[in-house]
């Protein structure tokens, strides 16, 4: 049977709702897309530098917005003229090595042609630093050499994530090594995710398979008998490098253990509870003086409701299930778990 004109209207009505709404959230997904773009950091070339010998211009450079070369030999005036045939056999003419001579040229025309689409990084602080240069001329003072740079060095990702050196991918941290002035980067795609603050598809399945693993270790810790659970803390402590001074399950009056930080020589105390509420962790906060501890851990694997939203404060610190099972994933305990509970 054929359709009469209002069922067929009313199909067409369906069908462009559905249009409107598959087109909207294809728009809402491109738009996301776009902005996701605008906010990565875009880049033709990637180079590093090192600014001076031993990095003596570091500290200047990043301090003042500059980035500072040598090449002392070279006039400003034949650089800014691009007179490259002459600045190349005034170096070849300095350097006995005709190989580094030409990559000390090439250098030089690296640093003097590059545009604000590169991104030029260097390591000072123990951070990983980087910029994009200015337009304009090579300029020269008393100190050296230098071109400007188009804001500030910067030390973190467009996230705002700091640029630690020791966090960074080793790709990028080995050109610390380089031991001439300037270098391409050549994993500049990893270099572009990292300031882009992208995580890369190995970070996200490693990040989302133990957040998984704390998850359950977080439901396990409520199956453990308490002195099992006593034991785990203690663990956790010692494994983390510092020494008790109590035995555990000695009965003391205030605290389940003493621990003594190695370094420092400061004393901790940690009092440990399967279940407390609110008042529990008042009255334990509120009788702790210190009296030769720096600080009372308040460690419980099953909260009641109103002690999981409690503050901690400087003196007495609570610890609460969700940072319980990073500790002991983090402390490589998840096996001595996996005995107590199967």
């Amino acid at each position: 049977m054929r359709p009469n004109s209002a069922e067929t209207l009313e199909g067409l009505r369906q069908l462009s709702a559905k249009t409107m709404l598959v087109l909207g959230n294809t728009m809402a997904a491109q738009k996301k897309s776009s902005i996701e773009k605008e906010g990565a950091v875009q880049l033709r070339h990637a180079f590093f530098i090192k600014l001076g010998k031993g990095g003596k211009w570091e500290k200047d450079s990043v301090e003042h917005g500059l980035m500072r070369i040598g090449w002392r030999q070279i006039s400003v005036s034949d650089i800014n003229a691009g007179n490259w045939n002459d600045i190349e056999c005034r170096i070849r003419s300095d350097m006995a090595d005709s190989g580094a001579a030409k990559r000390d040229f090439n250098a030089l025309r690296e640093v003097v042609t590059s545009t604000q689409e590169d991104v030029w990084i260097t390591f000072y602080a123990g951070c990983l630093w980087w910029c994009r240069l200015a337009p304009g001329a090579v300029e020269e003072d008393a100190t050296s050499k230098f071109r400007r740079t188009a804001g500030d060095w910067s030390d973190r990702d467009v996230g705002g994530g700091l640029l630690l050196t020791a966090n960074i991918p080793g790709v990028l941290s080995q050109l610390q090594g380089f031991r001439g002035t300037v270098c391409k980067v050549r994993e500049a795609s990893r270099l572009r995710s990292l300031l882009s603050a992208e995580p890369s598809a190995a970070h996200q399945a490693v990040a989302h398979a133990r957040a998984a693993l704390i998850h359950e270790v977080r439901a396990s810790l409520g199956g453990l008998h308490w002195k099992d659970f006593e034991t785990l803390v203690d663990l956790l402590f010692r494994q983390a490098g510092w020494r008790r001074l109590s035995v555990l399950g000695e009965t003391m009056k205030f605290a389940d253990l003493e621990l003594e930080e190695p370094i420092n020589h400061e004393r901790y105390q940690v009092q440990i509870k399967a279940t407390a509420d609110l008042g529990d962790f008042t009255k334990y906060r509120d009788q702790f003086a210190g009296r030769g501890f720096r600080k009372l851990f308040f460690v419980v694997h099953s909260p009641s409701p109103n002690l999981a939203g409690e503050p901690s404060s400087a003196a007495v610190e609570l610890v609460l299930p969700e940072r319980l099972s990073e500790m002991v994933v983090d402390g490589g305990l998840v096996s001595w778990l996996l005995a107590k509970v199967r």
